[in-house]
Formats: C-alpha cells, sequence, structure tokens
C-alpha cells in the first residue's frame, strides 16, 4: 500500500522532501537591516556594482526546473542563474549580466532579497 502511495504521489512526495531538506534546523541568523526593494531597485543596484551577499546557513535545492529556497518553493528557467546563486555566497552585477533585464527572475529575486535571504 505505501509503495503504490509512493508512486501514485511521487510529485507530492518530491515536493516535500526538497522543502524539508532546503530547510534549515535552526533559526537563520537575521540579515543586517536594510529596506523593502522593488525589482527595479535591485537592478539598479546591481548594475552600479553592489554585492549581493547571501545569509550564512541558508540552504538552496532544485529538482528539474523548481528550487527551493529555505522551503520556499520557486518555478523558474534560470536555473544557471540560481545554480550561481546556490554556489556563491558573494555576487556582483557581472555574474547576473544575463538575466538582469529578466522581470520574472529579478521579482523573484527580489522577493528573497526582501525575505532576507540575500542582502546588499
Amino acid at each position: 500500500m505505501m509503495s503504490q502511495f509512493l508512486v501514485q504521489k511521487r510529485e507530492h512526495l518530491e515536493t516535500w522532501f526538497a522543502q524539508e531538506m532546503s530547510q534549515t534546523s535552526y533559526e537563520l541568523p537575521k540579515a543586517p537591516e536594510a529596506e523593502v526593494y522593488a525589482p527595479s531597485q535591485v537592478q539598479t543596484l546591481l548594475q552600479e556594482g553592489h554585492p549581493l551577499h547571501r545569509l550564512m546557513g541558508l540552504r538552496m535545492l532544485h529538482i528539474g526546473n523548481r528550487y527551493f529556497v529555505n522551503g520556499d518553493s520557486l518555478d523558474s528557467d534560470h536555473a544557471d542563474t540560481w545554480n550561481i546563486l546556490a554556489r556563491h555566497s558573494k555576487i556582483d552585477g557581472s555574474m547576473l549580466s544575463h538575466v538582469i533585464h529578466e522581470p520574472d527572475f529579478m521579482e523573484q529575486l527580489t522577493l528573497l532579497i526582501n525575505k532576507g535571504y540575500w542582502y546588499f
């Protein structure tokens, strides 16, 4: 019965697993106090050369085109860019130059910055 459930509900199992594995088992440190950004502000800051820092201890996981950041699910066609964000603790605008004018990506990134997962 359990095997049949796992086969039928595989997508739900993958989502649950990714959410659980991408969440930290402890409280994340607080990012420095920052304003709430709009995507256009994030774009401008990156273009001006302000580095973007990833919060220490933040976990990311991806399955296919779905990314999980501290349990939050993102659907994205920008796998290469999310991989850059996952691999580097400090990002400069040149590393994101290929997506800096992509509104959907900038909206997702801004949402995560406003949650405190990345900060300037």
